[in-house]
């Protein structure tokens, strides 16, 4: 629950729980350059991820911009929380998120993205 205790003013990375796949998951904010508006892969960008990978970001990102219900922005609480185990838990079961049932949405270790701004 990494997402939990970020700060509620870093928005470099998001994350979210994909109740219809049971998945955590996070984008990037740099991972939207990689996209025009209807979610296609943009001409002026490459990356180093998969093809699977970049369909699948493309996938949540288009219902994430859809406002899917099944998608569930994870709050922000920030560090150094008292309470931040009872309020993760709160979280898990105001949304019926079993821990024990769900996986996380891994993507390459690491990546790079390439983006001609001259055009």
């Amino acid at each position: 629950m990494a997402g939990l205790r970020q700060s509620p003013r870093r928005f470099a990375e998001m994350f979210y729980f994909d109740k219809r796949d049971n998945q955590f998951f996070s984008i990037l904010i740099t991972d939207y350059f990689l996209f025009e508006d209807d979610f296609s892969i943009a001409s002026n960008a490459q990356s180093s991820y998969s093809e699977d990978t970049l369909i699948l970001l493309a996938e949540k990102m288009s219902r994430i911009a859809q406002n899917d219900i099944s998608i569930i922005e994870i709050p922000r609480l920030g560090e150094g929380l008292d309470d931040y185990e009872q309020k993760a838990e709160s979280f898990l079961n105001l949304n019926a998120i079993s821990i024990e049932k769900a996986t996380l949405w891994d993507i390459e270790d690491s990546g790079t993205i390439n983006i001609k701004i001259t055009d």
